[in-house]
């Protein structure tokens, strides 16, 4: 099965600004684990290390053979066969298990995955409803991708890691900017920023949980994010300093449009600021000002 490097780069991004949230003091250092040791999770394993900026002994993969993985053990990434001490251990974690280990693996990590844990799959043909079943867990992101038809053709870099240094690649991968082809549902982007929210929520009270939501997304005060967006007026209403933020179900997030995924519709300005710090995030340093030009 070949890999198509779109599939890859917002996953990067991902880890990039929720690792940047850990780098703020708030939540540590952040800590990845993958499922699935056969082509998709070594692709993955190696995407994380080279291109997310997360240090290998942050990232493990648990494998039915983790013998086999010797190219990620010498890039220091600690491989070992045990599904429930990974899902224990991991912030973020990816399924990237066949379909018919699915049941075995949800049914190994289901009592061993912490709350605040992200759990990322990218299993075929396992809503993220059946998901949640299984896991008995609402923190939980599936991409769903769409084929749009349009007359333009493409042809991107002949691998993830080529695709992550590459500009044009790049920019045409942004979910907010894919207009044909391969492209991630619009679920994704609200899902991904809900999920950071409740990592944030989950060790700093609502207005320093925003603050640092901010902070990851590189707002300004004059376009700083507040929690209207996020949650419904009258929910909004009823918060108070010491009160913690509301959980938010990633599940339901993905199934309903909700109060952000109304405001990202209606606000060309959130739009263009999140598409800047995806270029600007997975663009290579000496590559800015062609990143730039882009725009």
């Amino acid at each position: 099965m070949k890999i198509k490097p779109d599939i890859m780069r917002p996953v990067t991004h991902l880890l990039k600004l929720t690792d940047c949230s850990a780098g703020a003091g708030a939540l540590g250092e952040l800590t990845v684990g993958v499922i699935g040791g056969g082509h998709l999770g070594k692709r993955l394993a190696r995407a994380l290390q080279e291109g997310s900026g997360i240090t290998p002994a942050n990232i493990r993969v648990s494998s039915r053979r983790p013998e086999t993985l010797q190219e990620l053990s010498l890039m220091e990434i600690e491989c070992f066969y045990d599904n429930q001490r990974l899902a224990s251990w991991a912030d973020v974690l990816f399924l990237c298990c066949l379909p018919c280990h699915l049941s075995q693996v949800c049914d190994d990590i289901r009592a061993h995955l912490p709350r605040h844990c992200v759990v990322y799959s990218f299993v075929s043909n396992a809503p993220v409803k059946r998901l949640s079943q299984l896991l008995g867990h609402t923190s939980i992101l599936r991409p769903a991708y769409q084929l749009v038809p349009g007359d333009a053709e493409w042809q991107g870099p002949p691998s993830v890691m080529a695709a992550l240094k590459d500009v044009e690649a790049i920019a045409a991968s942004c979910p907010l900017s894919m207009s044909c082809g391969v492209r991630l549902g619009t679920g994704w982007l609200p899902a991904v920023l809900y999920s950071l929210l409740n990592m944030c929520s989950s060790v700093l009270p609502p207005e320093g949980a925003l603050q640092l939501l901010n902070q990851v997304l590189g707002h300004q005060s004059d376009s700083d994010l507040s929690i209207q967006p996020f949650i419904s007026q009258s929910c909004a209403s009823t918060l108070s300093p010491p009160r913690p933020l509301p959980w938010i179900s990633l599940i339901d997030v993905q199934s309903r449009d909700t109060p952000l995924s109304w405001h990202l519709s209606s606000s060309s300005g959130l739009r263009k600021h999140l598409l800047s710090v995806y270029l600007t995030t997975l663009t290579p340093e000496g590559d800015k000002e062609q990143e730039i030009s882009c725009q």
